[in-house]
């Protein structure tokens, strides 16, 4: 596949599209242990991070109001901290929870009190019935729980090793922390992969010889990747069973990729980035794997919205839209933003021309000509463009025409120009301009890297980034847990080379927004029609 690299009018330097194929591969790596805790304590661990078992419900008793609630909202690790070391909750200090503190006698920050050691007994009785050691009531901030004996024997047993040697994660020791990459560094897309891993080693080069992070290195281990969905399972399976790794970044994912990501959430293993055309996201999203850049889906809300907006328009009647796409779940995701967002507006979808192996310009156009529409959406490849825009100026259709830059690619500047002039696409990466870009193409110099993979290299560049950003923010304790919170909490986080990030609880996807642009034929270059246009929720 040849990856255009668009230009941009009146902009400076360099213009990155990021335009992604979809593959991952074998290749093998040392093998080491994977962890320190059993099966119970693991079982432990997932209720005091979750307050889950898969034992059963467990739950949490607030005593100053008597509600009862899933534990899952008050689990131990939102009070007492994901290393059990005690936070600072509400303006409430609760005490630390690692075994070698409950043991010892202590006096409470909260109350003052002192309180002898907990054993196994007193303990469970602790946090069923919110009682210290002596028997006396616990600070009001502490819930009862209500669980079977098991899930209690499985919480103490994790909470005997909380915080220490065997309760760190695989992939980190004192001084290193391992990151996998699937990537295709063999066969027809090598060069894209060998460019992606330059830029990926460079910028873990960088932050490690300004100390790593709290004093550890990021070390990369790789994965081959020939593009078959297979290989994207097995090449996961052998970066997170064999070689132990504690996350994963900039992953190539196959078309489907369903499984490869359900395997992941059972193992737990975030991953940041991963490169696709349009993140497919379940109900519930996958809360192990953080996307970067918006769905078809919001890109086509984001054209939706532009052309509700769209002066141009009869100001007494609604526009009137029809769609012709392709039989890829990529279009079908782009159809689904599509309707939702007409629907929303109370916009007539008058055609919807589905398509499969080859478009048949002359018959959609003749059934265009019948609807009248006054904007068209077009979700399939660039040739396929092409050619609906050449039987539209033949016939001369009066429409606007609009898809997407991914999508369309330089088959834009292909388009007659005519139907080029009412031309409009959803642009989903950050638009380029040299202040931005400083930092990113700093590196690449000082590395001797050459952007011959621009699209992919920046992208790559962007997941380190917020790779980085959310370790720092996990603190010297770091753990896949304490990972994900701190990316669920990064807001408006600046890559320089992407749009602005922002996860959250159920986010997965950190930038919804594209820009629109227009196309320059003599040129060759887009235009910036608007700022960056986040799907509307409301008309």
């Amino acid at each position: 596949m040849n990856i255009p690299l668009p230009r941009f009018q009146a902009r400076s330097g360099l213009a990155i599209l990021i335009v992604l194929t979809i593959l991952i591969g074998v290749s093998s790596v040392a093998s080491q242990k994977l962890g320190g805790l059993n099966s119970q304590e693991k079982r432990g661990k997932q209720i005091y991070l979750k307050g889950e078992s898969p034992a059963g419900e467990i739950t949490a008793t607030l005593g100053a109001v008597d509600l009862e609630v899933p534990a899952s909202s008050f689990s131990c690790a939102n009070c007492h901290g994901l290393r059990g070391e005690g936070t600072r909750e509400g303006g409430i200090q609760p005490p630390p929870l690692r075994w070698d503190t409950l043991t010892r006698p202590y006096t409470s920050a909260l109350t003052r009190r002192e309180r002898p050691a907990y054993n196994e007994t007193t303990l469970a009785r602790a946090i069923s019935d919110a009682l210290d050691s002596t028997g006396r009531r616990l600070h009001p901030a502490m819930p009862n729980y209500k669980m079977h004996r098991e899930q209690m024997a499985d919480l103490i047993a994790y909470l005997k090793q909380l915080g220490g040697e065997s309760d760190t994660e695989p992939g980190i020791t004192d001084d290193s922390i391992q990151i996998g990459a699937v990537l295709p560094l063999t066969g027809p897309l090598a060069q894209i992969g060998e460019d992606t891993k330059a830029i990926i080693t460079a910028s873990f080069a960088e932050v490690n010889s300004q100390g790593g992070i709290y004093g550890r290195r990021i070390e990369l281990v790789t994965e081959d990747s020939r593009g078959e969905p297979l290989q994207t399972l097995e090449a996961t399976r052998r970066l997170i069973e064999k070689s132990g790794v504690f996350a994963m970044l900039s992953n190539f994912e196959t078309g489907d990729s369903a499984e490869t990501g359900s395997w992941i959430k059972s193992r737990e293993v975030p991953l940041i980035g991963p490169l696709t055309l349009s993140p497919r996201l379940a109900s519930p999203p996958n809360p192990y794997i953080f996307y970067l850049l918006p769905t078809f889906a919001d890109q086509a809300r984001s054209l939706v919205d532009f052309a509700k907006s769209n002066k141009q328009n009869d100001p007494a009647k609604p526009p009137r839209l029809a769609v012709v796409y392709d039989g890829t779940a990529f279009s079908q995701d782009a159809l689904s933003g599509l309707q939702s967002q007409a629907k929303m507006y109370s916009m007539e979808l008058v055609a919807e021309l589905p398509f499969q192996s080859a478009l048949k310009p002359e018959e959609v156009v003749g059934q265009l000509s019948n609807k009248s529409p006054d904007y068209v959406f077009f979700f399939g490849n660039a040739e396929d463009l092409k050619l609906l825009a050449a039987q539209l100026d033949r016939v001369k259709l009066n429409v606007s025409l609009l898809s997407s830059v991914v999508m369309a690619g330089r088959g834009a500047f292909a388009l007659p120009p005519n139907v080029a002039a009412k031309t409009f696409l959803s642009y989903p990466a950050a638009l380029p301009n040299q202040e931005d870009f400083a930092e990113f193409l700093a590196l690449t110099k000082r590395a001797g890297i050459s952007l011959r993979s621009p699209a992919f290299q920046s992208l790559a560049y962007a997941s380190t980034k917020v790779f980085f950003e959310a370790a720092k923010l996990s603190g010297k304790q770091l753990d896949r847990a304490a990972l994900i919170n701190s990316l669920e909490q990064l807001q408006n986080f600046k890559t320089g080379v992407v749009p602005p990030l922002t996860f959250g609880k159920n986010r997965r996807v950190g930038s919804i927004s594209s820009y629109i642009v227009g196309v320059d034929l003599i040129k060759q270059q887009y235009i910036p029609l608007t700022n960056p246009m986040t799907p509307r929720d409301k008309p």
